[in-house]
């Protein structure tokens, strides 16, 4: 069962409901709980259909590599480039790269899409994420580089 704070649910009211439609959500304020969110009958058979992968544009791209490069773990600006869930899966797919803090790089998709750090959540990002690893990591290593060698 998922928990979210009543703050959390008004400023990311989409995301918490897209949880709320794959099983029940507890609402709570001031550490109780106030209200569940359930899924309607037959959401399950919604919810099991494949979804179309999130939009991961160029621009998107280049700002999550300069952030990564950059070293900067902020949420607050992780935010501002994108989609959460995709970036909270970039998050946890640089926790096993061997330049990158695991524990910071997990806490960070945790904040970002909170169960991302869970091998089945990573597993369905994986499987419908619109980043490809072959291609971000040599990027992001590219700048790196550039970035050491300034």
């Amino acid at each position: 069962m998922e928990t979210v704070r009543a703050t959390q649910l008004k400023n990311r009211l989409g995301e918490v409901l897209a949880r709320a439609a794959l099983g029940p959500v507890a609402i709570e304020r001031h550490g109780s709980v106030v209200a569940w969110l359930v899924p309607p009958p037959g959401a399950k058979a919604r919810a099991e259909r494949p979804s179309r992968a999130p939009r991961w544009s160029r621009r998107a791209e280049e700002r999550v590599v300069e952030l990564c490069a950059r070293g900067d773990y902020r949420p607050s600006r992780w935010l501002r480039a994108g989609d959460p869930r995709v970036l909270a899966g970039v998050a946890a797919m640089l926790a096993s790269q061997k330049d990158f803090d695991r524990t910071r790089m997990l806490v960070l998709a945790e904040r970002l899409h909170p169960g991302m750090s869970k091998k089945g959540v990573f597993n369905r990002w994986l499987a419908n994420s619109p980043v490809h690893a072959a291609r971000f990591i040599p990027m992001l290593r590219a700048r790196m580089h550039d970035i050491s060698q300034a």
